[in-house]
């Protein structure tokens, strides 16, 4: 991982602040103050998020949001991480940011992003719940302060860190839950026990409840032997019945065969005597009629009544043009009297305008007055003439009718003379079927006799079949009875089952309890013997194993910070540096401010090289940070910063320094300075 770019806006000093980093060693220099580690702790953020109570600190002061973006290099992947703050009543909280991979952009909750960026480095999964970026912590960056602060720690606390950092907390968390998990098998093993202090007495009250079964079996064979022969009996008086319920059915079949022959009769009878009965009444009503042509007298006095039809229509036309020639008379006599009102009145013609005389008028008026005596005299002719032809055609009118009502009297007589006809017919067919009713009841009179006969005969059949029915009632209560006593054996045979299923199912599961208390026990054997003794050697041999790898390089980088052969340093077992002054041991706190920060940056060192060797591929092995590395030190120790960064060839190394002397030995000084409150970078 190679650092590029940073972006800063509103960060603790920052308004709004880009530093491009290159590669190989770069010193941020300037005043204590300048805004130099807010750049660190700003990637650290990027990275991994907030710390619990660091976003106040982080978010620049009166600003509501702020953020962080960082642009860095891995493994030829250009990667961009943004994260955002965000200021509330109560708290500065992360805001959802996002990651560019190559230009591909993924939207991130801070936890998503952590996720994320832990999978790029190819840090242990585990982490996602650790300390934000335990592990960057101290194979990157380490705040020198932080490291003395370590190194003055009680030799527990010191471990407890130093374990939590080397990821084998793990195998002490292992023997704790082995202890607490040796616990609970015990304590199932002491339930298992106890269960099976009832397994004997299972097993007798089983071999107790079988014998029982047994004979209770025996019972219900005996039963089932005497159900047997009952239903053998019942079957042969069930055939008996069925033999008898044929020879019933038959004469059931007689006696409602003599039941029909008895209706039918009955009713034959009744039919011939309604017969006679209506045969006589029908010679009755034909007994003094006499057959009549009554067709040629309606042929005559049909014509009779065409002529007069004829005459009417004649006489009817006669009247219809008389009462015109009446009407036109009138028409004229009113038109005349019309003509002498109009001249009377008239005195100048209203053609010619000429001048009407009196003579004239009274010529119009005779000429008039003889026209209307004419009309009168022919109206008058005409009216008795009226009243002579209507005469004549009331008169028609009159015998058309009389002559209807005589036509409508011979059709009458016909009609009776046709229904007398047909009783004719009807007496001849009456007759006949009294013959044939006649000859079926004699018939049914044989069959009778025939029916009565066969009744008499199967008298004694009914008390037989009576007995028998008895009988085989006699039979089905007695096996009903066996049947419930089977049942109910053969309830105990349930019942004494079902204990002995349950009384099995019990004894099976004290067996499966007894080999599961086994395995417990070979369990517990192997744990509290072998697993804790080999969890306990494991972790003894990787601290023994680190223990040798950080002792070694501690001492290394140590002479090559301080060039003294009567000062030396090493560890304890507890990681606890040893300072050794002419063979003689003296306290850490004893050494001057040079010395201190020379055994806590060979101890930065050392630990962060044994981490990046058992971390495996962790991809930020080519970065280092140096927080004042260099805190008291003289002027020769400052040049063997050089040796050290020549010896620990990495592809970049970021150094926080005040120390001027350290810029000539670094490819490049980025410069920060503090100008009213306002961090800037050249």
């Amino acid at each position: 991982m190679i650092i590029n770019k940073i972006k800063l806006e509103n960060i603790r000093s920052y308004l709004n602040q880009e530093i491009n980093f290159p590669g190989g060693s770069v010193l941020l220099s300037g005043d204590i103050g300048s805004g130099k580690s807010t750049v660190l702790l700003a990637a650290e953020f990027a990275l991994f998020g907030l710390e619990k109570g660091m976003g106040q600190g982080l978010l620049r002061n009166g600003k509501e949001n702020g953020s962080v973006e960082l642009h860095f290099d891995l493994e030829g992947k250009d990667v961009v991480i943004k994260r955002i703050l965000k200021r509330s009543e109560k708290s500065v909280k992360q805001d959802s940011g996002y990651i560019l991979i190559n230009g591909k952009r993924e939207e991130g909750t801070a936890t998503e992003l952590k996720a994320k960026i832990l999978e790029l480095l190819n840090y242990p999964k585990d982490y996602l719940t650790k300390g934000k970026g335990l592990l960057y912590k101290y194979t990157v960056y380490t705040p020198q302060e932080e490291m003395k602060r370590i190194l003055l720690e009680s030799k527990e606390d010191r471990l407890h860190v130093l374990r939590k950092i080397f990821d084998i907390d793990k195998y002490k968390r292992i023997q704790e839950n082995c202890t607490l998990f040796l616990k609970h098998l015990r304590s199932e093993a002491r339930i298992y026990e106890e269960r099976l202090e009832e397994y004997e007495d299972k097993i007798t009250e089983k071999e107790n409840k079988e014998k029982e079964l047994r004979e209770i079996k025996s019972i219900f064979n005996s039963v089932q032997e005497e159900l047997d022969n009952i239903k053998h009996k019942a079957r042969e008086s069930r055939d008996k019945i069925e033999n008898f319920e044929s020879k019933i059915r038959i004469f059931n079949e007689i006696k409602n065969e003599l039941s029909l022959v008895n209706n039918n009769y009955e009713h034959l009878l009744r039919e011939k005597n309604k017969n006679e009965d209506k045969l006589r009444i029908l010679k009755n009503e034909i007994k003094d009629f006499k057959e009549e042509n009554f067709e040629n007298v309606k042929t005559a006095v049909q014509n009779k009544i065409n002529f007069l039809h004829n005459a009417l229509n004649e006489n009817e036309a006669k009247l219809t043009d008389i009462r015109n020639r009446i009407s036109v008379f009138n028409s004229n006599q009113m038109n005349a009297n019309y003509i002498k009102n109009k001249i009377k009145n008239i005195d100048e013609c209203p053609t010619c305008y000429q001048k009407v005389t009196s003579e004239y008028k009274e010529r119009i008026f005779k000429a008039q007055d003889e026209k209307i005596l004419e009309f009168k005299k022919e109206a008058e002719y005409l009216i008795n003439l009226e009243m002579e032809c209507f005469e004549i055609v009331n008169n028609n009118k009159k015998e058309i009718e009389d002559l209807r009502k005589k036509l409508m009297e011979i059709e009458a007589g016909r009609i009776r003379q046709e229904n007398i006809l047909k009783k004719k017919e009807e007496i001849i067919e009456f007759e006949d079927n009294l013959e044939n009713i006649k000859e079926k009841l004699f018939g049914l009179l044989n069959q009778k006799e025939e029916l009565n006969k066969k009744i008499q005969e199967n008298t004694s059949l009914e008390e037989t079949f009576r007995k028998a029915k008895m009988e085989y009632e006699e039979i089905s209560n007695e096996e009903k009875n066996v049947e419930i006593k089977k049942t109910e054996v053969n309830e105990k045979i349930k019942f004494f089952n079902e204990i002995v299923n349950k009384l099995n199912f019990e004894i099976e599961r004290l067996n499966a309890l007894k080999i599961k208390l086994d395995k417990l026990k070979n369990i517990e054997t192997w744990l509290d013997k072998h697993f804790s003794n080999l969890m306990n050697a494991i972790e003894k041999s990787i601290m023994y194993k680190l223990y040798n790898d950080f002792n070694e390089l501690f001492k290394k980088w140590f002479a090559i910070i301080i060039d003294n052969e009567n000062l030396k340093v090493e560890l304890d077992e507890e990681f606890t540096p040893k300072i050794i002054q002419s063979d003689y041991d003296i306290n850490y706190t004893d050494l001057s401010g040079g010395e201190k920060t020379a055994v806590a940056l060979a101890y930065r060192l050392s630990l962060n090289q044994v981490l990046n060797n058992l971390a495996g591929e962790i991809k930020t092995k080519d970065l280092l940070i140096l927080d004042e590395p260099t805190d008291g030190f003289s002027s020769e120790q400052l040049d063997r910063v050089r040796v050290v960064l020549d010896e620990l060839n990495m592809k970049q190394i970021i150094i926080v320094s005040h120390e001027a002397k350290i810029e000539s030995f670094v490819d490049k000084v980025l410069k920060f300075q503090k100008k009213e409150h306002v961090s800037e970078v050249f």
